[in-house]
């Protein structure tokens, strides 16, 4: 478990440079799970109360909409996921969040992470450095989205995502890109 929590440490040292103070006081906050594939995260009309770190494994977001189950992103290890209007606000989430494979997460509560913001100013730059570049790529991300042909959306998935076509069911990348699952079979074989 020393490996996963050192994995959450580097990932928050490329952002901002921690003291022994700061690491060590996240270590304590840490809470390390391991989870099958399928299993739900967040659930949506529920307050999302903790923010998770994969360290292993991948997940979704998705919600429904006219019944079908729509998957809104995916997020391989080496991220943060949670609702993230839900967390922020803590407010009922509209979305759900599901593990796709076996993962090990690491999670802090709402209120450790704000108590880390409040005790270690690092912490607080990284709050707000992390919040920047998800806001900048997924402004990125779904400005691009709106104008790109189906296989341009595949390429730029595949480019963030190497491996997703290994590690995530079919059927929810195609929901994610916005098409049938049998255009994504034509894309696939085209490559």
């Amino acid at each position: 478990m020393i490996a996963q929590t050192q994995f959450l440490i580097d990932y928050i040292n490329t952002k901002v440079q921690l003291d022994a103070a700061s690491k060590e006081a996240i270590i304590e906050a840490c809470q390390i799970q391991e989870f099958n594939k399928g299993y739900v995260l967040i659930k949506e009309d529920k307050v999302a109360h903790r923010l998770f770190f994969i360290t292993q494994g991948s997940a979704r977001t998705f919600y429904y909409h006219d019944g079908k189950d729509v998957t809104s992103w995916i997020y391989p290890e080496g991220q943060f996921i949670t609702s993230w209007s839900s967390f922020y606000t803590q407010t009922p989430s509209y979305e759900n969040v599901e593990l796709t494979e076996e993962s090990t997460i690491i999670s802090l509560s709402y209120e450790q992470l704000q108590e880390l913001y409040k005790q270690y100013p690092k912490m607080q730059k990284f709050g707000r450095v992390m919040v920047e570049e998800q806001l900048v790529f997924l402004d990125y991300f779904y400005k691009g989205f709106m104008f790109m042909t189906a296989r341009e959306k595949y390429e730029l998935l595949l480019s963030t995502f190497p491996d997703v076509t290994q590690r995530i069911n079919l059927g929810h990348i195609a929901s994610f890109l916005g098409i049938s699952q049998e255009t994504l079979s034509r894309i696939r074989k085209k490559k």
